[in-house]
């Protein structure tokens, strides 16, 4: 008969066969995201919605921008797991790094606000730009969206609104609490709101992923996947 740990290696292995490669292209999503943010934030012309939120929020508690995103994340999947709604692998990572990735990143202190508006500009749009890539990269490994995309598919079941409406809704929400809080509200703010959907929509049609005809994997399809192929 195997031993125990003989088992356990076996299944760290296939989860290492399985899902390191797609964890790794995931980091560099989360990392992208998080440089992304802090282009909006040192562009100076007002964070994307959800920065805004974070940022505020940060403003109001000892919590560092970074903690701040973790600790909304971790309450977002918390209610969407009280409405039976599974995060994946992805989600939990998502929630975890991206926070660290905005704190560490900070902390190099290579990023300044510069003085033409024209840079200012370019440098938001910069941000615009890696922030749809991070997006597409952690997206494209199905291993589950982010914790905000649970809680939008959440309200789209109660509500039965259009998942459009429900999206734009939540997107407002975060930039009203964010300026509430005191967040960095601006032209960029505004800007990033219309622009980070398409450009997320280019990238995906650049690489031929189709996000709508993907399914994106929870945390127990992934358990089970281990287990099979562990048997």
């Amino acid at each position: 008969f195997p031993t125990p740990p003989k088992q356990n290696l076996s299944f760290a292995v296939c989860f290492f066969q399985l899902y390191a490669k797609k964890i790794i292209l995931q980091m560099i999503g989360f990392a992208l995201v998080a440089w992304g943010t802090l282009l909006f934030l040192y562009s100076d012309l007002g964070l994307n919605s959800w920065g805004l939120f974070h940022q505020g929020l940060s403003l109001q508690t000892p919590l560092t921008f970074g903690q701040a995103a973790q600790a909304f994340g971790s309450l977002l999947i918390i209610i969407s797991l009280f409405f039976r709604v599974i995060p994946g692998l992805g989600t939990i990572l998502n929630m975890f790094f991206i926070g660290i990735f905005i704190d560490l990143f900070d902390s190099f202190a290579i990023l300044y606000t510069p003085n033409s508006m024209i840079l200012k500009l370019l440098m938001l749009l910069l941000g615009i730009v890696v922030m749809a890539y991070g997006m597409f990269f952690y997206l494209k490994e199905n291993l589950g969206a982010g914790p905000k995309d649970g809680v939008m598919i959440l309200l789209h079941r109660i509500t039965n609104l259009d998942i459009g409406i429900v999206r734009t809704a939540m997107e407002v929400s975060a930039v009203i609490a964010g300026y509430l809080l005191g967040g960095d509200f601006g032209i960029g703010t505004i800007i990033s709101a219309f622009t980070i959907g398409p450009a997320l929509s280019i990238i995906c049609k650049l690489h031929k992923y189709k996000p709508k005809e993907t399914y994106q994997e929870n945390v127990i399809d992934t358990f089970k996947r281990i287990a099979a192929a562990n048997e």
